[in-house]
C-alpha cells in the first residue's frame, strides 16, 4: 500500500527528494544556528502561487538572498516534511521562483557569506550526479514492484532509495571512469542484484590473519573459496570489482601480476549482494559478510579499510566480547554484531608506506551475519524502515499497518498504534547506547545505517548495532579498556575520543540522525502526533536515567533543556573535506520549546 497522493516520474521524485535533502541541511546545519529561519511569510509574495498549503518557512540565506518554502510543521530542530516547491529570491530580482538544482546551489555559492574558507566548486556536479543516481533508481525501482524494501533484511539494504535524509549528496558516487558506462552497475545495492566478487591469489608469505575466537585456520575459507588458489603455497582473497580495477592499474601490482607474484583470478568469486554500504557483501547463508576496501568516494568519505582500523576493529571485538559476559542491567537488551577477524596481504619486503597501501587494498573485516540467528526475515535496515518510498511517503506506516491485526482497513494505523510501536522500538534502541556511553566509556554509532531492528511480525524485539570501526573510547573512562593491549599509537589515537565528542557523536547519531528522522516518518500526515512521540522519547531518556545511577552530566543537561549537537555534513562537502573533520552545531531542545509552539496551520 502507498499513502501516495498522486503518481510523479522518477525525474521530478528524484529532484524533490534532492532538494529536501538539501534543505534539510542548510535548515539544521546553517539557518537556526545562524537563527536566519522563520515561520512567517515573505514580504512580498511576488512570484509565489496564490494558493499555497500549510506553514511558510523562510530562510534569510545571505543580506540578498532568501529561500521560502511551505512546510507541514514548526519543528524547533528543523525536521519537516515539505509541501511545495522551493523558492528563491535574489534581491536584484523580479521575484520569487522555483529554480532549478543546479541553479538553487549555484546561488547559494554565490550568496555563502559566512563562509570564510576556499569552496568546493564541484559541489554542484557532485549534486546533480546524486540526483541522477535517484532517478535511475527509482525507473528500476517502479519496474520492480515486487520487491518491496521491507520484505527481509537483503531488501532493506538494497531498498535504500534516497541515502541520507539530511546529506547534499547522498547518491554521489565517484566510481572510475571506465566504470561508469553502466547506469545500472551489478555493484550499486539499489538495483537488486548479485555480482562475483573479483578475485585475486598471493603468496601466503605477507599473509596476516587476525582473529579473536577463531582459529585462524577457519579463516580463509570464509574469505574467498580457496580452491581457487594455484598451489598450497598461495591464497586467494576477494574484492569489490570497482576495488579491484583500481587495484590493478597500480603499477606496483601491474608488475606484480605480471611476473606471476600475484595472480589475477578474474571475475570467478562467490555471488555477493552489495548492501547499503556499498562495501560490505551479503552472502545468503554464509555466516559471515565481508567487508572489504573500497577506495571510491561515497557521499563524504572513501570508503577503505584503513590500515589502523583493520586493528581497532579487533580491539572493539574484544571490549564489546568482554561488555557482553557483565550483568548490567542497562545493557539487557544490547545486541552487537560480531567482528572477530582480519585478513589482509602485504609484500613481506619494501618501505613501510606501501605495506600500509597493500594492507589498505587487500584488507578484509569479518562481520557475523546475523541473519543466521535471528533469520532474514525478522532483520530491516534502520535507515530504509523510515525512509520513503518511490513517491516520497514513508514505508514504515504501512509496515505497522501490516502488523495490526483488524486494522486492514485503516488509512493510516491509529496513533494509539504507532505510539505503542515507537515506545517498544525505543525500548530496544536508546538504553544500550546511553549504557555504553555512561557506564562504560564506550562511543557507538547508533546512526539509522548501523542499525538493524529485529522484529517479530512487525514488533521491535531487539535493536543490533553495528560497525566497530566507528565506535571509540572515551579519554576518561573508555581507554580503561586498553589495559593490556599493545597498539600501535596511530591506532589508539583512532579509537580515542574526547567524552564532549563522544557524547556529541552518540546525541546526533541517537537523537537527531535517527529519532529524528523516525519521528518524522511516523508523524507524517499527522504533525501533533510528533509532539506526542518526542514526549515519548523524553520519558525513555527519564527512564534510562534512572536505571543508570550514576553520575549522566550530559543527559541530565539534555533533560534540562539543552541544546542537541548536529553534524555538518552540508559544510564538509562545501569544503571538501573528509568526515573526520566533521564538527557540531547547535539545535535547540526538542521538547521545551515545542511545547510553547502553535503547530495551527497557516494558508496562503
Amino acid at each position: 500500500m502507498s499513502y501516495a497522493r498522486f503518481s510523479r516520474l522518477p525525474g521530478e521524485i528524484s529532484r524533490h527528494a534532492s532538494m529536501h535533502a538539501l534543505l534539510n541541511c542548510l535548515i539544521k546545519e546553517v539557518a537556526i544556528p545562524h537563527d536566519t529561519v522563520f515561520h512567517r511569510w515573505p514580504a512580498r509574495r511576488d512570484g509565489l502561487p496564490e494558493q499555497l498549503y500549510g506553514m511558510p518557512l523562510l530562510i534569510e540565506w545571505s543580506a540578498s538572498l532568501s529561500l521560502f518554502v511551505m512546510v507541514d510543521r514548526r519543528s524547533v530542530i528543523g525536521s519537516h516534511f515539505y509541501l511545495s516547491e522551493v523558492y528563491l529570491h535574489e534581491a536584484e530580482g523580479s521575484g520569487w521562483h522555483a529554480p532549478e538544482m543546479v541553479e538553487l546551489i549555484a546561488t547559494l555559492l554565490e550568496h555563502c557569506q559566512w563562509n570564510d574558507g576556499t569552496l568546493n566548486q564541484e559541489l554542484c556536479d557532485q549534486v546533480v550526479q546524486s540526483q541522477d543516481v535517484m532517478t535511475t533508481i527509482v525507473a528500476h525501482a517502479g519496474d520492480q514492484p515486487r520487491l518491496h524494501p521491507l520484505t527481509d533484511y537483503r531488501c532493506s539494504e538494497q531498498g535504500l532509495w534516497f541515502g541520507h535524509p539530511s546529506h547534499p549528496t547522498p547518491k554521489a558516487r565517484r566510481w572510475p571512469t571506465q566504470m561508469q558506462q553502466n547506469k545500472k552497475p551489478a555493484y550499486s545495492p539499489e538495483f537488486g542484484t548479485t555480482t562475483a566478487l573479483h578475485e585475486f591469489s598471493f603468496p601466503v608469505a605477507g599473509l596476516s590473519v587476525q582473529a579473536n575466537r577463531l582459529n585462524t585456520l577457519d579463516v580463509l575459507p570464509h574469505v574467498a573459496d580457496q580452491s581457487r588458489a594455484e598451489d598450497l603455497d598461495r591464497v586467494v582473497l576477494g574484492m569489490h570489482p570497482v576495488q579491484a580495477d583500481i587495484f590493478r592499474q597500480d603499477t606496483r601490482v601491474a608488475e606484480m601480476i605480471q611476473t606471476k607474484v600475484i595472480g589475477d583470478l578474474g571475475s570467478s568469486g562467490w555471488h555477493a549482494a552489495p548492501t547499503a554500504s556499498m562495501r560490505t557483501w551479503y552472502l545468503e547463508g554464509h555466516p559471515w559478510f565481508i567487508k572489504g576496501s573500497l577506495n571510491v568516494r561515497i557521499t563524504n568519505c572513501v570508503r577503505k579499510n584503513a590500515w589502523y582500523e583493520l586493528e581497532s576493529t579487533l580491539v572493539i571485538d574484544r571490549i564489546m566480547h568482554r561488555v557482553a559476559q557483565l550483568q548490567d542491567v542497562a545493557l539487557e537488551t544490547l545486541c552487537v554484531a560480531q567482528e572477530p577477524a582480519t585478513v589482509h596481504w602485504a609484500p613481506p619486503q619494501g618501505d613501510e608506506t606501501d605495506q600500509r597501501w597493500f594492507r589498505e587494498q587487500t584488507g578484509v573485516i569479518l562481520r557475523e551475519n546475523f541473519c543466521q540467528r535471528f533469520l532474514p526475515e525478522r532483520c530491516l535496515l534502520s535507515a530504509t524502515l523510515f525512509a520513503r518510498d518511490t513517491q516520497l511517503s514513508p514505508m514504515v506506516l504501512p509496515f505497522i499497518e501490516r502488523a495490526t491485526p483488524g486494522d486492514e482497513d485503516r488509512a493510516l494505523p491509529s496513533e494509539h498504534r504507532v505510539r505503542q510501536w515507537f515506545q517498544a522500538y525505543l525500548r530496544t534502541l536508546v538504553a544500550p547506547v546511553m549504557g555504553l556511553f555512561f557506564r562504560h566509556g564506550i562511543v557507538m554509532e547508533p546512526h539509522l545505517q548501523n542499525c538493524v531492528l529485529i522484529h517479530d511480525e512487525g514488533m521491535p524485539r531487539q535493536m543490533l548495532l553495528r560497525d566497530f570501526e566507528g565506535a571509540k573510547l572515551t579519554d576518561d573512562k573508555g581507554v580503561d579498556w586498553l589495559a593490556g593491549e599493545s597498539l600501535h599509537p596511530c591506532v589508539r589515537e583512532s579509537m580515542t575520543y574526547r567524552r564532549e565528542q563522544g557524547w556529541n557523536r552518540i546525541a546526533y547519531c541517537l537523537l537527531v540522525n535517527h529519532v529524528a528522522e523516525a519521528i518524522l516518518a511516523l508523524s507524517w500526515q499527522r504533525p501533533g502526533l510528533g509532539d506526542a512521540l518526542w514526549q515519548d522519547t523524553l520519558d525513555e531518556l527519564r527512564r534510562i536515567r534512572q536505571i543508570l545511577e550514576m553520575p549522566t552530566p550530559e543527559l541530565d543537561a539534555l533533560l534540562a533543556g539543552g541544546n542537541l549537537p548536529c553534524k555538518t555534513n552540508f559544510k564538509l562537502r562545501l569544503m571538501a573535506q573528509a568526515d573526520r573533520h566533521a564538527e557540531y552545531v547547535a539545535l535547540p531542545n526538542p521538547w521545551c520549546i515545542t511545547r510553547a509552539v502553535d503547530r495551527e496551520a497557516a494558508y496562503g
